[in-house]
């Protein structure tokens, strides 16, 4: 049994029942996958005018994951790093964002303190 659907202008169907047999044509090319990746493909070409193959979504998708946010506690400020980096540590200071690595980011705020203390 065949199924179809209308997605912006475009019929997609799949005829073998598996979940990644969906196919349609974009711009008479026709391509083949799971049906979110070929209504990304879909979107794609309706928005920006340039034909993206499924594929591509799939790469990009798995690039964008969440990295593990790690978060360390020095002198009453909070550094932290979103995306597991080395040296792509930040800190909010002041309302200013400064970003580094972790011992460049302690010896800055060590030097605001002792500033901040001298003033006082």
């Amino acid at each position: 049994m065949k199924k179809r659907l209308f997605h912006r202008g475009h019929n997609i169907e799949n005829a073998t029942g598996a979940p990644d047999g969906w196919k349609t044509s974009i711009n008479g090319q026709p391509i083949e996958n799971k049906l979110t990746l070929v209504k990304k493909s879909i979107d794609w070409w309706c928005d920006m005018k340039t034909f993206m193959p499924p594929e591509k979504f799939v790469s990009t998708s798995l690039k964008q994951q969440p990295a593990e946010q790690k978060v360390e506690e020095y002198r009453g400020f909070k550094l932290m790093n979103d995306n597991g980096r080395p040296n792509e540590w930040y800190v909010i200071l002041r309302g200013r964002l400064f970003k580094g690595s972790p011992a460049a980011l302690k010896k800055h705020l060590d030097a605001v303190i002792e500033k901040m203390k001298q003033q006082k």
